[in-house]
């Protein structure tokens, strides 16, 4: 929901839950997280700082999955220019084709093969780690009031 609401495609005013900040609608539980409103009181919209701290998550999953890419697209450069270097004549295409090819490949085979779920653990750990600290400022109460 976070998510939408940074897009603009969704209003950040509502019924939430308090503790996950999924939307309530008119239910009294949770049914992302099953937390009752009686427990933790439903908030109007989502906070300003767990919004930001859902933005860090996704910039960290970002920076892995950037980085792993380019790093693909880096290794299929430095073979383009081996075969450059070590092919005869004509057949100096060959690496300008896989220079093309094989940096798409690699960049797409690195940064969501081989890293995104990497990533994705990564981001999840840190929102996690935040999450707890903001709940335990008592965050979600501050939000509610």
């Amino acid at each position: 929901m976070i998510a939408e609401i940074r897009a603009g495609n969704a209003p950040n005013i509502g019924r939430f839950c308090g503790y996950c900040s999924a939307p309530l609608g008119d239910a009294e539980s949770c049914s992302v997280c099953g937390e009752t409103t009686d427990r933790t009181p439903a908030v109007d919209k989502i906070d300003r700082d767990l919004a930001q701290i859902y933005h860090a998550k996704r910039k960290r999953e970002g920076l892995y999955v950037h980085l792993a890419a380019w790093s693909g697209i880096l290794l299929a450069t430095g073979l383009s220019i081996l075969m450059i270097l070590l092919l005869p004549g004509w057949t100096k295409v060959f690496a300008v084709i896989f220079l093309v090819l094989g940096g798409y490949f690699a960049g797409v085979f690195f940064g969501n093969v081989l890293i995104q779920g990497f990533a994705y653990r990564a981001g999840l750990k840190m929102f996690a780690r935040r999450w707890t600290q903001w709940r335990a400022s008592g965050g979600a109460a501050r939000s509610a009031s």
